[in-house]
C-alpha cells in the first residue's frame, strides 16, 4: 500500500450502491470519550478511554432512480443501517464499516440551480471500523460458486466480523459465506468461518453484519450456496485484534 487520492470509491447503503450519488465525504471518524481521573500528586492529566462512537458524515446529488439514494434514505427509517464506504473497489482495500443511525436527510438547492444533501450516520452499539474488502467492490455471481481466495499473510485468534451488502438477485436464495483455510486449501480444505442469512430475491436490497469468535485461518474465500442466479453483492471483513473494546 502507498499514499493514493480519494479517486474511484464506493459508498454502500444498506445494499444499495449509492456511489454515483455521493459527491463527497465530510467526516469519516470514530472519536473515543474521554475522562479526566487526575490525582492531585499528578502535573498534567489522566486519562481513561470511554465509549467508542463512529460518524459517516456525507453529501449527496438527488436522484430519484430506483435503488438510489432518494428511495435509499427518504424513508429515515428508525432501524439501525449498515454503511460501508469503500476506498477502491479491489480486493484488499480498506473500507469503513458502520452500523448506526441515520439522523437527517437534509437539502439544499443552490442559486445556480444545484440541489445537494447532507446526511449524517452516527453509530449504535457498535464504533465505526476499518476492515478490508474481501470481493472487488460489488460482484456478480451467476450461480453457486468460489472466488479466488485472499492469502493475509498469517493466521488470527481473535475472531473476525463480516459485513454484507446484496444488491439485487435475479431469482433464487442465495447464502453467502466467508470461508478459510491455513494452506490455501491444498492440505487444509475450505471450511465456512463465517455465513451470513440466506437472503430471498424479494428481500434484497439488505445489508447484515454479522461476527464469529476464535482462530481465523491465514487464507479466506467467498463462496456462495443455493439455488440462485446472478447475485450482486459485495462483503467486507475485519480481523478482531489485541486493542479491541470488544472480545468478537
Amino acid at each position: 500500500m502507498a499514499k493514493q487520492t480519494g479517486l474511484a470509491q464506493a459508498f454502500y447503503l444498506g445494499g444499495r450502491d449509492i456511489s454515483g450519488d455521493v459527491g463527497s465525504l465530510s467526516e469519516v471518524s470514530c472519536p473515543r470519550d474521554v475522562f479526566e481521573v487526575t490525582g492531585i500528586d499528578k502535573s498534567a492529566p489522566e486519562r481513561l478511554n470511554g465509549l467508542a462512537d463512529g460518524r459517516i458524515v456525507f453529501d449527496a446529488w438527488f436522484n430519484d432512480a430506483t435503488d438510489q439514494e432518494h428511495t435509499a434514505l427518504k424513508g429515515l427509517p428508525t432501524a439501525d443501517v449498515i454503511v460501508t464506504y469503500v476506498d477502491a473497489t479491489t480486493v484488499g482495500q480498506p473500507a469503513a464499516i458502520l452500523v448506526g443511525k441515520q439522523l437527517n436527510y437534509d437539502w439544499t438547492r443552490g442559486p445556480d440551480g444545484s440541489l445537494a444533501g447532507s446526511i449524517a450516520v452516527h453509530g449504535n452499539g457498535n464504533a465505526l471500523e476499518w476492515g478490508e474488502m474481501l470481493s472487488a467492490g460489488m460482484i456478480t455471481h451467476a450461480s453457486a460458486t468460489s472466488a479466488a481466495s485472499k492469502d493475509d499473510t498469517a493466521s488470527s485468534s481473535r475472531g473476525i466480523i463480516g459485513v454484507l451488502h446484496v444488491k439485487s438477485i435475479a431469482t433464487g436464495t442465495p447464502t453467502m459465506v466467508i470461508e478459510e483455510s491455513s494452506d490455501n486449501g491444498v492440505g487444509d480444505a475450505w471450511t465456512a468461518k463465517l455465513t451470513f442469512a440466506a437472503v430471498a430475491q424479494a428481500s434484497a436490497p439488505t445489508a447484515e453484519r454479522k461476527t464469529a469468535s476464535g482462530t481465523v485461518e491465514r487464507y479466506l474465500r467467498i463462496t456462495t450456496t443455493g439455488t440462485f442466479t446472478t447475485a450482486v453483492f459485495a462483503i467486507a471483513y475485519r480481523r478482531g485484534t489485541a486493542q479491541d473494546d470488544v472480545t468478537l
